[in-house]
């Protein structure tokens, strides 16, 4: 980690320790269920949301029963979260969770301005809104 930089690695995704390397199959081959409409473009919003649910969200969420996560709920089973959230409140749960809705065991981190940018918060959103329309039962 000499030029983190280089990578576009934020912070919270540096490894602590690393006992070992496996190379695993993309996402879009182990997990189809994620997937948004193969007829948008690459560079959709979409698409980009995508990318950033990756990225950010996989970690601790699944979405369509799809994902190796434990620690979050689903994000599309049963209610997808912008069919509940409405206007701008789920880009600031994103960024901030405690900030509307406080509780000693809660898990997910904020999201400061640098590691998502409210531009590319959009995006995600927008990811998620899609996926509403594409519910797949687990």
């Amino acid at each position: 980690w000499t030029n983190p930089q280089a990578g576009h690695i934020s912070p919270e995704q540096w490894p602590f320790q690393i006992a070992g390397i496996k190379q695993l199959q993309t996402v879009a081959e182990r997990f189809p269920a994620l997937l948004p409409d193969p007829k948008l473009s690459a560079d959709d919003p979409v698409n980009r949301g995508f990318a950033l649910f990756q990225k950010n969200c996989m970690a601790c969420h699944r979405l369509n029963g799809a994902g190796d996560a434990q620690v979050g709920p689903d994000l599309n089973i049963p209610y997808n979260p912008p069919e509940y959230f409405s206007g701008d409140f789920l880009k600031r749960y994103i960024r901030d969770p405690q900030s509307l809705r406080r509780w000693p065991q809660a898990k997910m981190p904020a999201f400061a301005a640098g590691v998502l940018p409210d531009s590319e918060s959009t995006w995600l959103v927008g990811y998620l809104k899609h996926m509403a329309g594409r519910k797949q039962q687990p």
